[in-house]
């Protein structure tokens, strides 16, 4: 079965709980919380793993 990752978790002006979720192929969702089950059922994911977003490592300038 497949699990989707939860990103992150946040709400907006109107007060709407949003989530960013990734999907096995790594695209990244904004999902609200009233679309949640449709997009799960959607994507064929049974459950929602909690996750960390990735950082990607700051770039070092060039030595001049």
């Amino acid at each position: 079965m497949a699990a989707l990752e939860l990103i992150s978790k946040g709400k907006n002006g109107f007060g709407d709980t949003y989530y960013y979720i990734r999907d096995s192929n790594g695209v990244t969702s904004q999902v609200y919380e009233s679309e949640l089950d449709a997009f799960m059922k959607k994507k064929g994911a049974t459950e929602l793993r909690e996750r960390r977003a990735y950082l990607y490592p700051k770039k070092k300038g060039k030595a001049r």
